[in-house]
């Protein structure tokens, strides 16, 4: 991956959700480094201090934390265009409870935090693009809140494909499968089953 083509996507990418002059695009693609996240590699680990946050160019990443009987509840997945990080870690501070592991090979513009400190003092502008982004994680995590106590595995599955189309061709099913916080051969006989219904409509 060339390092001016990932920062002319991330450009692009807020120049979708704000106005950026020339000046001030220079300064934002300068803050920003390219990372090579190699699949199984985590961006970001428990445990450690999330200083940073990540603009995904390429590849995907699965977000997910792990409980007091070590198992793993995958909370998101991560595409192109899409932001990493723990709002919580970052800045309050304080170790990070997720992971963000790449499920293939993966690349990722990373900026730091004295960085973006720095950038929201040259480009106060882009305190707005960081409130729309924080604004559609909190309702990215509340929707999936919403389904996890108020609808079953089928409906919380349909609703996944249905926003993510393609999803399945990206993300292994028993990875799906945590997701919806269910068995990989649940999953199976869930979706032979709507395969069943659909063929007798």
């Amino acid at each position: 991956m060339n390092e001016d083509k990932a920062r002319s996507q991330l450009i692009n990418y807020i120049n979708e959700k704000i106005d950026l002059n020339q000046l001030e695009q220079q300064k934002v693609a300068n803050a920003y480094y390219l990372k090579q996240i190699y699949k199984k590699d985590f961006f970001l680990k428990e445990g450690h201090l999330c200083n940073f946050q990540g603009f995904v160019v390429g590849g995907t990443f699965r977000v997910y934390y792990t409980d007091k009987k070590s198992l793993e509840h995958v909370l998101y997945f991560a595409f192109k265009d899409w932001w990493i990080g723990d709002i919580a870690s970052f800045f309050d501070d304080v170790p990070t409870k997720l992971n963000a592991q790449a499920m293939d090979d993966s690349w990722i513009l990373v900026i730091e935090k004295e960085d973006m400190e720095q950038l929201f003092q040259e480009v106060p502008k882009l305190e707005r693009l960081f409130r729309i982004i924080t604004s559609r994680t909190l309702s990215v995590l509340q929707n999936r809140f919403f389904l996890t106590v108020s609808a079953n595995a089928e409906e919380r599955y349909e609703e996944l494909v249905h926003r993510h189309a393609g999803i399945e061709q990206l993300v292994p099913q028993h990875q799906i499968a945590s997701y919806l916080g269910i068995l990989p051969e649940s999953l199976s006989r869930m979706k032979k089953q709507l395969m069943e219904r659909k063929k007798n409509k």
